[in-house]
């Protein structure tokens, strides 16, 4: 029994090293729920554990840091900071600070996870 936790264990963090399960159309959420499934069909886990094992709280701040962060985005509140790094043509370090201040200041109001969402599509557009 130990053996198969410790094997569905290391299938489930690979893939989440790798993105996914290679050769199968399964992203990081898939094969967390894949590994859960496997847990509780192979009864290594109880349905009441799996149920005690969800963190509640976590999961409300997180889905609402993520609502807080849709609204900014479909508000236009990234386009505008885009727009306005863009517009001052830095230099590649002052892009860099400016990227920095703007990923710290969210911080301060958001989960890491939330900015790193954010960041990611300025951090495209100002490439592009």
């Amino acid at each position: 029994m130990n053996a198969l936790i410790i094997a569905i264990y290391i299938c489930v963090y690979l893939s989440m090293l790798l993105g996914g399960i290679p050769g199968l159309k399964v992203d990081r959420t898939g094969a967390a729920l894949l590994g859960a499934i496997i847990l509780l069909a192979g009864r290594c886990l109880t349905e009441q554990q799996a149920l005690e094992s969800i963190d509640v709280p976590t999961l409300a701040l997180l889905f609402g840091m993520m609502v807080i962060s849709a609204q900014l985005r479909l508000g236009g509140f990234y386009g505008r900071i885009t727009n306005r790094i863009v517009n001052h043509n830095l230099s590649p370090s002052l892009l860099l600070a400016s990227v920095i201040g703007f990923g710290g200041a969210l911080s301060a109001f958001l989960t890491n996870d939330v900015v790193c969402l954010a960041v990611t599509p300025s951090l495209i557009q100002l490439c592009l």
